[in-house]
Order: C-alpha cells, then sequence, then structure tokens
C-alpha cells in the first residue's frame, strides 16, 4: 500500500460573517490501496473512493465514475448551494489524452438542521457521480489511470476542511462492453435519485409578499408536501418554515425572502422535492417586478 497527504484547507465563504461556522485546518493522512483498485482515502469523519460503473473501458463509449462518500453518523457534506453555511465538495480531473469528463451530478440534498442554521447537503454516504469520455481510439493502450484531486468540507458544528489525491487504475479492452463492477447497484440508485427538469405541463409562478415569495406551483393534481432548495444564495431565508398550502391542482408554498436579499430577483430557480421524494428543477417568473422593487427599504433602493 501507499500513502499520500491529505491536506486540510481553509476555504472561502460567500456568505454574512455571522453565519460562519468556526472552521479548523488540521493534517492528516489518507491511504491509497493497492495498484490497479479504487482508492480510498480516510478524511476526517468520513472517507472518500473514487470508483466506476464498469470493470473496463472502451474507446469512444463513456462510462460513469463518481467520488463516493461515507460520512459518521451526525456529519455531513454540501449541494451545489451548501444553505447558509459551508461549500460544495470540488474535483479536479487529471485525465490521460483525449479523456474528458463532464460535470459532477447532485443527488437530490437534505435541509440540515444545526441550531439556527440550516444547511443543504448530504448525511451518512452519497455519490456524486461523472460521466467521461474516453478519446475515439486508444490504440495499444492497456490501461488508463484516472486521477482525482477532491477538496471538501465536513461539518457539524464546526467544519474540517479536507484534500485528497485519488486514482484508478481501468484496463482497456476491444470489442467487447465492459461488465459492471460491484458499484453498478449504486450508481443506478444515485441516477434514479438525480432532480429531473419539472414537467412542461406544470405552471409556475412568483408573487412577492411584503417579506414573502408565494411560489404558486399547478401540477394538475393535489400535492400535500414540498420543500424548496434555492439554486442561487441569499434570495430565501434558509432556515425559515416553508408552508404549503394545497390546492386540488397543485400547491402554494410561502418562502420568506433572505434579509440578505441585494436586489428584486426575475425569477427563482431551485429544486423543488415533492411528497414521494422526487426533486424537479425548475426556474419559476416573479410576478409584478417593479412592486417587489418598490418593497425593498430606502437603503437598497438608493442602492439602486
Amino acid at each position: 500500500m501507499r500513502a499520500c497527504t491529505c491536506r486540510g484547507q481553509m476555504p472561502g465563504s460567500g456568505h454574512a460573517p455571522g453565519r460562519r461556522r468556526a472552521f479548523l485546518l488540521i493534517p492528516f493522512m489518507c491511504l491509497l490501496t493497492m495498484e490497479g483498485k479504487a482508492t480510498a482515502a480516510a478524511g476526517p469523519h468520513g472517507t472518500v473512493d473514487l470508483i466506476t460503473e464498469v470493470t473496463s473501458i472502451q474507446s469512444a463509449r463513456s462510462f460513469w465514475a463518481g467520488l463516493r462518500f461515507q460520512l459518521e453518523k451526525g456529519w455531513h457534506i454540501y449541494w451545489i448551494n451548501p444553505g447558509d453555511s459551508g461549500e460544495p465538495p470540488k474535483v479536479q480531473w487529471t485525465l490521460p489524452a483525449g479523456f474528458h469528463a463532464g460535470p459532477l451530478h447532485w443527488p437530490t440534498p437534505r435541509r440540515i438542521q444545526d441550531h439556527s442554521l440550516v444547511d443543504y447537503g448530504y448525511q451518512d454516504e452519497v455519490l456524486l457521480p461523472a460521466q467521461i469520455q474516453p478519446p475515439a481510439s486508444l490504440g495499444a493502450v492497456h490501461e488508463v489511470q484516472l486521477r482525482a484531486t477532491v477538496k471538501w468540507l465536513v461539518c457539524r458544528e464546526i467544519c474540517l476542511p479536507a484534500r485528497a489525491d485519488l486514482n484508478l487504475t481501468l484496463p482497456v479492452v476491444k470489442g467487447v462492453q465492459g461488465k459492471p463492477s460491484a458499484w453498478h447497484s449504486l450508481f443506478a440508485k444515485t441516477r434514479a435519485s438525480l432532480p429531473r427538469p419539472a414537467p412542461q405541463s406544470w405552471r409556475l409562478s412568483v408573487t412577492p409578499e411584503g417579506q414573502r415569495f408565494l411560489l404558486k406551483v399547478d401540477t394538475g393534481e393535489p400535492e400535500t408536501a414540498a420543500i424548496f432548495f434555492p439554486l442561487e444564495p441569499d434570495q430565501v431565508e434558509n432556515a425559515a418554515q416553508q408552508r404549503v398550502n394545497s390546492s386540488s391542482r397543485g400547491f402554494q408554498l410561502e418562502l420568506q425572502k433572505s434579509d440578505l436579499l441585494p436586489k428584486p430577483v426575475r425569477r427563482l430557480a431551485g429544486l423543488l422535492v415533492l411528497a414521494s421524494g422526487q426533486g424537479y428543477v425548475i426556474q419559476a417568473p416573479v410576478d409584478a417586478y417593479r412592486s417587489e422593487k418598490d418593497s425593498l427599504n430606502p437603503s437598497q433602493r438608493k442602492a439602486k
């Protein structure tokens, strides 16, 4: 086995100082498994692995790779919008010539309450997958090595930053599709949990009303529960209760405006999770944009 150093880092934060958690800088070690098998990096209060859905690859045929986090009970990492504190995991790929990596895909997150803060993220186990595209020809290459530098925060009252350098060697086969790996079912489960585009039949609108946004969603049928995860920070108050008012054709969701809202918004973009647990990506236009501008306090209007 070989050892590599995983270094703690102090990340930046776009959140207001009063909402930041304490960040600690700590050095720690991670262990890499034997050459040719998946790497396993031990970080603070959890591990991260670089895994693939197949055991071998072919030229021109894309495949799924991913970062698999396993976290100790009570600790979490972050979604693409972390909520009241934190930062999402970041990856920098180092791939063979001609290979290209797509963006990370983000499963539906959870609302994680921590005292007066609400974060958006993941607990226990989560896979962040990405598609890898090999070149049209791999020539006489018999194996390839994937490398990934990963930076993440793991939090529970305090946040511990970490970094790991992961690598994975895969054989190259010709004319035969690679067999599913031991992680195939996890990749399938994760893909099923990825948010979907909102159905075109839905009708969405947002009405600003004082310190609230009223998000109206017409799905064509009754809905009993919904949670909104904003993609943009500082639009809604993350820790505020989201009240659902059901109707025969959908619902209205009451969202509290963020105290840090810098200017009127033309649309609310985010993830809407219904009672079934399925998440939908939405872009809801804000009605009466001018009236919302007028609802800003005098200092904000002067800044405009």
